[in-house]
């Protein structure tokens, strides 16, 4: 009782800012949770093959493998509301091009400008939160903002699964053609700008850059030793994800051919079962200390990955797809937390954008090497590549960090900082 006290006074206790961010996560994790579910059906629904799939998926990321340093840059400079404002404003625009213009060129653009939205929304994310809380709650709200936006997946998912199936009747068409999809994703649109209120109803701060000296770029490779501890393990882990977890909707389509009300029920309660892992993950931390968490939770994710992926029946597979999600993710708010901890303040932003440009540059080449593996292999194949990845980058990180940090106790879900590793 004692430790659940705690966590709830930690939580009372974000600033206004901090609630607002939230609320936007929320927001924007309703619509596009819809937008996740039914990108890929869509698609495919238009005729295009697998392979053009993954260029498509892949683009974002490959794109924000070139652009999150100078996002961070930019962040540091014009303050986290003005880039947030921007990020979001872009993705908000790309959905309507991807739903309208189906023609090759059109979608590659507007998946590229998806991406530049998303890169910034990304880098900032992390820094404005760590900006806008002290370090005894920081945890807690980064696993509070990871929480919320899974438990919104949750609704958005239950809502998303029906509506192709709704605009179907309406527009006398089959659930799974495009137009159904279409207007599923222009919907989701609609919902997204909701989150544009809480974004403009924050209070302005200066971003880290705008109090200081200005950043000049050599600065952000300060500590190349340590940046490449942190990030290494995390070009392994997003190569594992890439390859597999956006094709998650397709794989379950293809191996039990389930009508789209059962993916959408799957997805939601998918994002229920992550939520309540990572509200979990505070607690964990402060026994075993950030690091030892992360590790301890992404092995624990391996053998549910492999019931997901080479189980004949959906059951089990259910299980292991629930349980996978929970594990996998439970670790991720805390490693941003800590990264977040070894660089001070008016580096974050832009060493933040070095960790998504080492994310999201494995996730991107793996998503264009899963759509031609799907024409070929398939996925027993791709289940294996993202076992090996996640073993192997799971051990780096233990091996890298797991003796810099000690669990802190009796200390209401707090965690010190911890010191850099030599």
């Amino acid at each position: 009782m004692r430790a659940i006290s705690a966590y709830w006074w930690r939580l009372r206790g974000f600033s206004p800012n901090a609630r607002l961010y939230l609320l936007f996560n929320f927001l924007s994790g309703l619509a596009f949770s819809i937008y996740s579910l039914f990108f890929n059906l869509y698609i495919l629904s238009l005729g295009y093959s697998p392979s053009f799939l993954g260029l498509l998926v892949a683009l974002p990321m490959m794109l924000n493998l070139g652009i999150a340093l100078p996002a961070g840059l930019l962040a540091d400079r014009i303050g986290y509301k003005r880039a947030m404002l921007l990020g979001m404003g872009l993705v908000l625009a790309s959905v309507p091009g991807i739903a309208l213009l189906t023609f090759p060129v059109g979608l590659i653009f507007f998946s590229s400008l998806s991406g530049l939205g998303n890169s910034l929304l990304w880098v900032v994310g992390a820094p404005f939160m760590a900006q806008n809380s002290t370090p005894e709650e920081r945890t807690h709200l980064f696993s509070a903002q990871f929480a919320l936006n899974t438990f919104s997946g949750f609704f958005g998912y239950l809502l998303g699964g029906g509506l192709p199936a709704l605009f179907g009747r309406l527009m006398q068409v089959g659930p799974e053609e495009p137009l159904a999809y279409r207007l599923t994703l222009l919907l989701s649109a609609g919902l997204g700008s909701l989150a544009l209120l809480p974004l403009l109803a924050i209070r302005s701060c200066p971003a880290a850059g705008a109090t200081m000296t200005r950043l000049r770029l050599r600065e952000a490779f300060q500590e190349p030793g340590l940046l490449l501890k942190l990030f290494v393990p995390e070009v392994l882990i997003g190569f594992g994800a890439g390859v597999l977890i956006p094709y998650l909707n397709v794989f379950f389509k293809q191996k039990f051919a389930i009508p789209d009300a059962v993916l959408g029920t799957l997805f939601s309660f998918q994002s229920v079962a992550i939520g309540l892992a990572t509200l979990s993950g505070p607690v964990l931390a402060t026994r075993l200390g950030k690091i030892r968490a992360v590790v301890s939770t992404q092995l624990g994710s391996i053998p549910f990955l492999l019931l997901l992926g080479y189980s004949s029946s959906f059951g089990p597979a259910v299980v292991g797809f629930f349980a996978r999600a929970a594990l996998m993710n439970m670790g991720g708010p805390l490693y941003t937390a800590f990264v977040m901890e070894q660089v001070e303040e008016r580096r974050r932003a832009t060493v933040n954008g070095l960790l998504m440009m080492s994310w999201s540059g494995s996730w991107g080449v793996s998503n264009w090497v899963s759509g031609q593996l799907q024409a070929g292999p398939g996925f027993p194949l791709i289940f294996a590549i993202t076992c090996g990845t996640y073993l192997l980058g799971s051990v780096m990180t233990y091996l890298f960090f797991a003796k810099a940090e000690r669990p802190l106790k009796g200390r209401g879900g707090g965690l010190a900082p911890t010191e850099p590793p030599l």
